[in-house]
């Protein structure tokens, strides 16, 4: 009963992925149609400098959001950040839908992007908080399957939009952005706090009760005693051993102790930029048209591509989900992804160019865009996530999240700005990019990425050498609510 408990909170949570992967996918399909360039660009419908500027607007907002929300997470709460969150989605959705200039889009975007860099640092931090180490893989992949039914949604309203008519094609495509935010921002008023976080405030019998939850441990309170006094006694030796106010621990994320995970969660983060998966998402409308499908022919080939993500994920949750070790799903799948666009990138140079004729070899550069779409779900859409939010300690946890997310964006925002002119002035050779990006992320994996699987949150911290707190119950005296009344037995321990 239990695990049903933590899968159903886990998918409100979700819904942030939901969210995130409808703003991110859509403007890919809002690119592609003809009424929006017709009325943001003029009679040319084309401008490379404002596509970019649309989309890397969405990236500043999403680095601007991630930076506020290790600071309110901790302070109000994850639940709580996160509903501020799917508040300003649902607006931002709005002015996007009813945007009468270029300005009006681009405020739209940049506030969905800060609504979603709040999403990205804290939900998958809130999750794997719920989550017991043996299933946190799946319950924390139940996000990446959101954000893979999040982008194949975007993917088939941009397509079904492209049959209404005139600006009605895009305004009421933009429009379907606020649905998913405001079911998040009804179902997360039903979830519980984190137990970590209540504890971090002194809230125990909260905690416990929330913890009774989760373990369906009624009527064994040792177990749940057990483990408030764990993560009490490790959150109190976080505190006596460092500074506990916000700057300092941002600070703490770059001294000596922290900068390995600090660079390991961004270097991971920024590569789902660097692997190609979004810019093909935002940008795949151009990359058909090089292997000569444009129009309402490319917009429903995006739909398709959608659900490939989709179907990837469901393979990531049944066959990789806590049964792969975390860092050999990641060397491999970098490897993988290395093959696939090696593959597309030359058959978008022998036949990309076609037009008429035998486009076997076009459909066949489509078709490996298709299967990288797919591997990147089965290898990345979740893992990366789960990953992140394993590598802090508790009293940097949100904060490392949001650095590693405010990484993220940056990338994406370079990215987001060079691609439509990479994609003009090289064409096919900006595949080059990416095999390489991701041939060193393969190697960075295999030597240099921790195993984490199975571990509690405080386990995975003793990797990297920190004091382990062990307290356990022995004589405390425990009242008929179960909360102790003396003092824990604690013991430390590091890992040398």
């Amino acid at each position: 009963m239990a695990r049903f408990l933590i899968i159903g909170i886990a998918l409100i949570a979700a819904l942030g992925g939901l969210i995130y992967g409808i703003d991110s996918g859509i403007i890919g399909t809002t690119l592609g149609q003809d009424s929006f360039k017709l009325y943001m660009f003029g009679p040319s419908k084309a401008n490379a400098s404002l596509s970019g500027a649309i989309v890397s607007c969405y990236n500043a907002g999403q680095a601007l959001g991630s930076a506020s929300a290790g600071y309110l997470a901790d302070r109000f709460s994850r639940k709580y950040t996160i509903l501020m969150a799917a508040i300003l989605a649902a607006g931002s959705a709005a002015i996007q839908a009813g945007a009468i200039n270029i300005g009006m889009m681009v405020a739209g975007r940049a506030i969905a992007g800060f609504a979603c860099g709040q999403i990205l640092s804290v939900v998958p931090v809130y999750i794997s908080e719920i989550s017991p180490p043996k299933q946190r893989g799946f319950v924390v992949g139940l996000q990446g399957m959101a954000i893979a039914c999040g982008f194949a949604a975007a993917n088939w309203i941009g397509y079904g939009g492209s049959y209404a008519s005139g600006n009605a094609q895009w305004r009421i495509t933009l429009s379907m952005q606020i649905p998913a935010a405001v079911c998040l921002a009804i179902g997360i008023l039903f979830v519980p706090f984190s137990p970590r976080w209540l504890i971090q405030k002194d809230r125990f019998e909260e905690a416990q009760r929330v913890l009774l939850r989760l373990h369906d441990a009624e009527d064994n309170h040792d177990i749940v005693n057990q483990e408030i006094i764990q993560i009490r006694e490790q959150i109190n030796l976080e505190k006596m051993q460092n500074d506990s106010s916000w700057f300092s621990a941002i600070a703490k994320l770059f001294s000596r102790q922290y900068v390995r995970r600090t660079v390991t969660a961004s270097f991971i983060l920024a590569m789902t930029q660097l692997s190609g998966s979004q810019i093909i998402q935002n940008f795949q409308n151009i990359f058909y048209a090089t292997a000569g499908f444009k129009g309402q022919q490319a917009l429903l080939i995006s739909g398709v591509y959608g659900m490939m993500g989709v179907i990837g994920q469901v393979l990531y949750l049944v066959f990789v989900a806590d049964k792969w070790p975390r860092a050999r799903t990641m060397w491999t799948g970098s490897l993988v992804l290395c093959v696939m666009i090696a593959i597309c990138m030359a058959l978008s140079a022998v036949y990309g160019g076609q037009s008429g004729g035998d486009l076997s070899g076009a459909r066949g550069a489509i078709a490996f865009i298709f299967l990288y779409s797919m591997a990147y779900a089965v290898f990345f859409n979740a893992v990366v996530w789960v990953l992140t939010a394993e590598l802090f300690p508790f009293f940097l946890r949100s904060k490392g999240v949001a650095v590693a997310v405010f990484i993220k964006a940056v990338v994406a925002i370079v990215l987001s700005q060079i691609t439509p002119l990479a994609i003009a002035a090289v064409s096919w050779r900006y595949y080059s990019l990416f095999i390489a990006t991701n041939f060193a992320a393969a190697v960075v994996y295999f030597f240099f990425l921790p195993e984490t699987s199975g571990k509690s949150l405080e386990e995975i911290a003793e990797l990297f050498g920190d004091t382990l707190a062990t307290g356990h119950i022995g004589e405390i005296d425990v009242d008929a609510k179960g909360i102790e009344l003396g003092e824990p037995i604690v013991e430390t321990r590091s890992r040398v």
